[in-house]
């Protein structure tokens, strides 16, 4: 897709990951909606993408741990725009630690963030991508959400969830001329530890193979309006995850020590 007069809407978008990708689709031309919780980061984000890009950026506020404060915030987003051409769902949350230590609030939010609400801003969305009979919707999942580990229980059910979700729409939007694409990340570089591994145990031990934000970004801005199933990075982790579907048994054998630096 010409990314011209094209617009975007990415959640999460304050740091991190999310933060790259607006830079890089800001560089291509898009506009941006951007969501976060952080009103000040957001307009930060704001400034810096009009001072290098001259793009300009609508911004809105949202808790999406919150389901009617996101619903609300959703229902502005579809009424003041009359065209969105790519969502990202982007924003995303977990607990690096055994479940049975793990508190039902902490489970809920992974579920709610990670799934619930990723599920209603598609759901907001893909309806004027129907109607506009082109669309790409992007889902930022991850490695656990194909290879199970400990202390990744929730988190790792969630993104299975994103993956399982990502698969049947992708199903039932092809007749339609809209596009789902997966992006499965291993560890990244960006705040999500500050949260999911406050110890930094997990950090220091993938540090060797820890994935940059940027590069991430360029390769999934690169992917839209192509007929991309997932994108899997690093690439021999997603060889990995192959084996492991194919004989789960033996990798947690040959693995389990690489599975429990959490």
């Amino acid at each position: 897709m010409e990314a011209r007069k094209k617009s975007m809407l990415i959640t999460g978008a304050s740091s991190g990951l999310g933060r790259e990708l607006a830079a890089k689709a800001a560089s291509a031309g898009y506009h941006l909606l951007l969501v976060a919780r952080s009103e000040d980061k957001l307009k930060q984000i704001a400034a810096e993408l009009k001072g290098r890009f001259q793009t300009d950026s609508t911004l809105y506020v949202a808790d999406l741990n919150n389901p009617e404060e996101w619903r609300t915030v959703l229902q502005r987003i579809v009424t003041e725009n009359q065209q969105i051409n790519v969502l990202i769902n982007n924003a995303g949350v977990g607990y690096f630690r055994l479940f049975t230590d793990t508190e039902p609030m902490q489970i809920e939010t992974t579920m709610r963030v990670n799934v619930l609400a990723a599920m209603e801003a598609s759901a907001a969305i893909l309806p004027g991508m129907l109607q506009q009979g082109t669309g790409h919707v992007i889902m930022i999942g991850s490695m656990a959400g194909k290879v199970a580990t400990p202390k990744a229980a929730v988190y790792g059910a969630s993104k299975h969830s994103i993956i399982g979700f990502s698969n049947g729409l992708r199903q039932e939007m092809k007749p339609y001329g809209i596009q789902v694409t997966t992006v499965n990340l291993g560890p990244m570089d960006t705040n999500f530890f500050d949260t999911a591994d406050p110890s930094g145990r997990y950090r220091e031990a993938s540090a060797r193979y820890m994935l940059q934000p940027d590069r991430v970004a360029r390769k999934v801005i690169s992917s839209i309006g192509k007929n991309k199933r997932e994108i899997n990075l690093p690439s021999w982790m997603g060889i990995g995850s192959k084996m492991y579907q194919l004989m789960p048994g033996v990798a947690e054998k040959l693995l389990g020590g690489q599975f429990n630096k959490k």
